[in-house]
């Protein structure tokens, strides 16, 4: 297979992905006014407890400006808090409140009644597209380190 080939079946799978990532998630977010990417925060700072602003665009992989945008809605709406450091206070955490947590759980509690039926017994399958998709960001890694 020619580079170039690979490279548009990367980008037209990546892309239908996405579109089917949203499409699946969109009920359960919705549902509970928030964005894709503001469900990616919400995510993150349930997996990691706290993050600086920094931080956390680096984890999604996003430019601090945006990230820093969305956690004002995201204060705004109730869902995290920014908390000083008492020993430097020009750091700034960022954390889930009690309504951000719950509603983190009841978009995980969606997900998986909506998925649990395709999941079960096809370990297998799934182990493979994990593997898979490991080898994929080997690659680009391995791309990225001769630049």
């Amino acid at each position: 297979m020619e580079a170039t080939e690979f490279k548009n079946i990367v980008f037209d799978y990546t892309r239908k992905i996405n579109e089917n990532l949203n499409s699946v998630f969109s009920p359960a977010i919705e549902s509970c006014g928030l964005t894709m990417m503001q469900t990616r925060i919400l995510m993150e700072l349930y997996n990691c407890d706290s993050h600086t602003i920094g931080s956390l665009a680096e984890s999604i992989c996003s430019a601090g400006a945006n990230i820093s945008a969305m956690c004002k809605r995201l204060e705004g709406q109730g869902y995290i808090e920014r908390i000083r450091n008492r020993k430097d206070e020009r750091v700034v955490f960022v954390v889930l409140t009690k309504q951000g947590k719950e509603t983190i759980l009841e978009i995980e509690r969606i997900f998986s009644e909506r998925f649990s039926v395709h999941l079960e017994g096809k370990e297998e399958i799934f182990e493979g597209i994990i593997l898979g998709l490991q080898k994929l960001n080997e690659l680009l890694i391995a791309i990225k380190s001769i630049e």
